[in-house]
This record gives structure tokens, sequence and C-alpha cells, in this order.
């Protein structure tokens, strides 16, 4: 006999042979074998058949059911209630149910509708469904435990919506849910732990809309989806830890539209997203931290937007695709580490869009970032976050720079840059205090100069009106020096003149404001000439009036050009 595991084959290929052959409780013996895709038998498993009618005697008497190892064909509660004259929704109980690997044929359906599990447990562990539609419509378990472990569905349809899972436990790791479509539609799940690790859902739609799940924590960690659609529509998945990590979604939609996510942490830590539109708007995370770090979003588009999350990162994510971030609500954003190749859209767009701290470190941008300097207040983004250095703001607001003169918003570009300036200067200026304490002295006088020169007078070239209101500044604080000196301090120097008597009024104001302004522009038209110590004062101004009529040309024509 071949023992190779079926469980890796996920269309279900199989025949069965009926011996008259006694084999523990069972006066049949059948013989199942099930093979590959190249219609090889990878493996045979013998099991008691269970006739129906001994089936559906217990059943109607009350007592245990167990068909561990069993062999079961058509099974229907709904032919069950037809045969008894039952009302086709009439809740049965079924006591004690265990169905330990046992086989569930069927030539159409599989019926347990309208089921009532009782006792301890119930068991349905690396059971097997035949290719036919499986139907666990309204079912009530009652059990403290609900094992589907290593369960295996064929190619037909499987649901279980509307079910109520009970406070227990509720197990279906490793289950194979087959290539048909799969529904929990309006399913509870109850407070206890669910477990979907390592499951296996297949092509057809993967539907969980309106399901709830309380307080018990949830996994789907390295599930793996097929093409068709995963729909988890308006879950609620209530105060338990969702640790969807290292999930396959491959192609096709998948949708957390409206989800409630609860207060624990949600885990998406390496999952891969093929082709399809991911949509998790109206999303609410509500306190939980939310992880989407080093996932694949593959191609189409990915949503968020008008969703709710307190913390939520994605770091370490490559963004080949359109990433729509304007959130409502939104305490930390993390992007460090990510390179982004599309388009990640953070800007308002007729409503706000309310993000408290956005972290860039080390981002790539080789596509575009859309965010708009003053509607998402970014100044404030950056310089909130309390973990990391000064290099590092400033890092990001270059980043930013970057990114804005590559979408062409230049005032964006230029308060950028400022900040950039600005957080370079201190970190500079922190890491020599640091390093040695001759550094240190030297260090206060060059960051003061380049504060005062550089970032005061003009914003490093950024803005040349400041410039200019600077210039005229200087004129005016040069007219106050010549003009006392000239009246008060006359024998330290003055403003001498070449013109008769009659006309020389050197020791006016306006005088001086005149002779000021000609040195400023270093024009020398000869009437005027410093005498003395304000020979001094006129070389000074002389200089910082080209400083500055330069810095005015420069910052004048960089805004022009662009």
């Amino acid at each position: 006999m071949l023992e190779s595991p079926i469980h890796a084959h996920h269309l279900l290929r199989y025949s069965v042979e009926l011996l008259d052959q006694p084999l523990s409780r069972g006066e049949q013996t059948a013989l199942v074998s099930f093979y590959d895709e190249n219609n090889k038998r990878v493996s045979t498993h013998k099991f008691a058949v269970i006739p129906l009618q001994t089936l559906y005697e217990w059943i109607e008497k009350g007592e245990s059911i167990n068909l561990n190892s069993a062999y079961i064909h058509d099974f229907s509660l709904r032919d069950y209630r037809v045969s008894r004259g039952l009302d086709d929704s009439m809740p049965l109980v079924l006591k004690d149910f265990t169905a330990k690997r046992a086989f569930f044929d069927c030539d159409t359906n599989i019926d347990f509708s309208h089921s009532i599990f009782t006792g301890d447990k119930t068991i349905f562990e690396s059971a097997i469904f035949g290719n036919g539609y499986v139907n666990f419509y309204n079912s009530q378990f009652k059990s403290q435990e609900v094992n589907f472990k290593k369960v295996k569905f064929g190619s037909g349809s499987t649901t279980f919506q509307s079910s109520n899972f009970g406070d227990g436990a509720v197990n279906f790791f490793n289950a194979n849910f087959g290539t048909g479509n799969l529904s929990f539609i309006d399913t509870n799940f109850g407070n206890g732990n669910v477990d979907f690790r390592n499951a296996y859902f297949g092509d057809g739609t993967v539907d969980f809309k309106f399901a709830k799940f309380a307080e018990g924590d949830i996994s789907f960690q390295r599930a793996s989806f097929e093409n068709g659609k995963k729909d988890f529509k308006n879950v609620e998945f209530g105060g338990g830890k969702l640790d969807f990590r290292g999930i396959e979604f491959n192609d096709g939609d998948v949708s957390f539209e409206g989800v409630e996510f609860g207060n624990g942490r949600v885990n998406f830590r390496n999952c891969k997203f093929g082709h399809g539109h991911k949509n998790f708007e109206l999303a609410d995370f509500a306190d939980g931290e939310a992880q989407f770090e080093f996932v694949s979003f593959g191609s189409g588009s990915v949503s968020f937007n008008r969703s709710k999350v307190k913390l939520i990162s994605f770091n370490g994510c490559h963004l080949n695709c359109f990433l729509d971030l304007r959130f409502d609500e939104c305490a930390s954003l993390d992007l460090s580490n990510t390179v982004v190749r599309d388009v990640v859209d953070l800007k308002p767009q007729g409503e706000s869009v309310v993000i408290k701290e956005l972290s860039l470190v080390d981002m790539r941008i080789l596509g575009r970032l859309f965010i708009n300097w003053r509607e998402n207040q970014v100044y404030d983004l950056i310089y909130v976050q309390k973990g990391t250095s000064l290099f590092q703001k400033a890092e990001q607001f270059r980043i930013l720079k970057e990114n804005f003169r590559n979408n062409g918003q230049y005032d964006d570009e230029d308060d950028a840059y400022l900040e950039f300036k600005r957080c370079e200067a201190r970190a500079l200026f922190a890491q020599e205090l640091e390093e040695s304490k001759f550094k240190g002295l030297k260090a206060y006088p060059t960051y003061w100069f380049k504060k005062v020169v550089f970032d005061q007078v003009g914003h490093y070239g950024t803005a040349p009106v400041r410039v200019l209101f600077n210039a005229m500044g200087v004129v005016l604080i040069f007219s106050l020096l010549y003009f006392g000196i000239s009246n008060y301090l006359f024998e330290w120097g003055h403003v001498a003149t070449t013109l008769p008597d009659t006309l020389n009024v050197s020791k006016g104001f306006w005088n001086s404001v005149y002779y000021s302004s000609i040195t400023f522009f270093t024009v020398g038209y000869g009437d005027y000439f410093a005498y003395g110590a304000v020979k001094i004062l006129a070389a000074m101004e002389g200089f910082v009036g080209v400083f500055l009529m330069s810095y005015f040309t420069v910052a004048f024509v960089r805004k022009i050009l662009r």
C-alpha cells in the first residue's frame, strides 16, 4: 500500500472500490485510491463503510457519533429531514461528533446545514470531503473545541455561512479548501483562538464578509490563496492579535474594506500580493499596530483611503504599484527603507488627511510621492519624530526636496531644502561639540556665522525678497553709523564732500542714507567720500553690498528659471 500524503494535491482525484470485507466497525471496506495531476496513484487508504441508515439512527436516538476512519457516502441532513418528515431548517443535534480521518464521498453534496454539534469536542481532523458541494450553513458548534485540522475539501464549493463556532478554539490548521468557492459570510467565530495557519484556499472566491471574531487570537500565517477574489469586507476581528504573516495572496482582488481590526496587533509582514486591487478603504485599526513590513504588493493598486490607524509600518517594502495613504486618522506612518517605483499618494484632495508623524528614513523615490508641505504639515511630521537623529531628519527633508522638484512643487522644494540645511547644520554642530573641546570652540563661531549669513539673511538662497529686505536694513544701519560719527564723533572721522559749501549737507541724515546707498551698490560718484574711521565702515559696507546683491541675484534667478 502506498502511503504518500494526499494533501499536497489541491485537486482531489480519487477512485473508490467497495469490498465485502469487514473492517473494524463496518461490514464492508472502502478502498480509496488517490491520484496526482498525471493520474498516477500516490496513495491508497482503507475505510470502514458506515451505512447512512445506521448513521441516521444514531442521530435519531441522540447517540454519540463516531466516524473515525469511516467511509460515508452521500451524507445529507436535508435528506434525513425529508425521510422523517421534518422541516428543512429544523436544527438537528449531533452529539460528541468525531470524524477523524473519515472520508465523506458524494455524488452531489454533503449537507450538515442547521446542525448543532454538542459535547466537549467536534473533530473533523484529517477528514476528506468529496468533490461535491459541502454545506455547513447555519451550523452551531456548542463544543469547547472545533477541529478541522488537515481537513481536505474537493473541487466543489464549501460554505460555513451564518455558522456559529461558540467560544472554544477553532482549528483549520493546514486545511485544504480545494478549488471551489469558500464562504464564511456572516460566520461567528466566538471568543476562542482561530487558526488558519498554512491553510490552502483555491481558485474560487474566498468570502469572509461580515464574519465576526471576538477576543481570541487569529492566525492566517503562511496561508496560500490562488487567483480568486479574497473578500474580508466589513469583518469584525475583535481584540486579539491578528497574524497574516507570510501569506501568498497571488493574483485577484483582495478586499479588507470597512474591516474593524480591533485593538490587537495586525501583522501582514512578508506577505506577497499579485496583480489586482488591494482594498483597505474605511478600515479601522483602532488602537492596534499595523505591520506591513517587507510586503510585496505586486501590481495593481493599494488603497488605505479614509482608513483609521494608530501606528502603521511599511518598512522595507518595494512599492511597485499605486499606494493611496490618504488616512482619515493616522498617529504614525513609517515609510522608512521603502523603494517607491510608482506613486504614493498622501496629498489631500477635497478631504483632510490626518497624519501626525511620518518617517521617510532611507527612502528611495524612483517614482512619485504626492504630498503637500502645508496641507500635510510636513514640517511637524518630521520634527515630531522622537526616534530619529538630526542627520536622519536632514536626510528626510533632502528626500522630500528632491521629490518636490521632480513634481514641480518648487515652493515646497524651497521649504524642504531650508529645513534640510538647518538640520544638517545643527547635526554637524552637535557632532563637533561631542568630538573634542577644541573643535567645540571652533564650532560655535562657524555655526552662528552660517546661521546668520546663510539662513537668516536669505534662507539658503530660497528667499530673494528676504535678501532684498536685509539689504535695505544694512543700508539703513550704515546710514545711522555715518550720521552718528559725522555729527557726534567728528574727530574719529566723517563723510567729506567735494561739493561747494552752499551744497554741502554732509551732516544731514538723508545725505548719510544717500552715501550709504552708493557705497552699498559700489557706485562711487565721487561727490562724497569717507574720511578717518568712516573709511573702514565704507569698505565693510561695500563688501556686504557686493555679497548681498550677488546673493539676491542668484536667489532671484533661481526662482525665475524654475
